[in-house]
């Protein structure tokens, strides 16, 4: 799938353009479930975000232009997760809030 998505950037909340990048999506949901309901569960988190990932993918590739907005990511990868586990969706937007924070300082 990542092949597909080789012209694809994203354009961050700073405004800096980056490319794609898969893993960057598998980790922040991996860290999430991790974070929360799954701290004693890294397989399961790993397979939530391996699948998370995967779903994700295919919906950025399907969509007709390259430039995509890290909002329109974020919004896919909690769409999907609430339909795996609300739990780790919630999770999820709790760890990007956090790390969003910590960015600012």
């Amino acid at each position: 799938m990542q092949a597909k998505l080789l012209n694809k950037v994203v354009i961050k909340r700073n405004g800096h353009v980056v490319d794609w990048d898969s893993f960057r999506i598998q980790t922040a949901v991996f860290k999430a479930a991790i974070y929360g309901k799954y701290a004693d569960k890294p397989l399961h988190a790993n397979m939530i975000a391996n699948n998370v990932t995967k779903i994700v993918e295919k919906m950025i590739s399907e969509l007709p232009f390259e430039k995509i907005e890290i909002e329109t990511i974020q919004n896919q990868v909690v769409k999907q997760l609430n339909d795996f586990d609300k739990t780790v969706a919630k999770d999820f937007l709790e760890y990007k809030t956090k790390q969003n924070i910590n960015q600012r300082h």
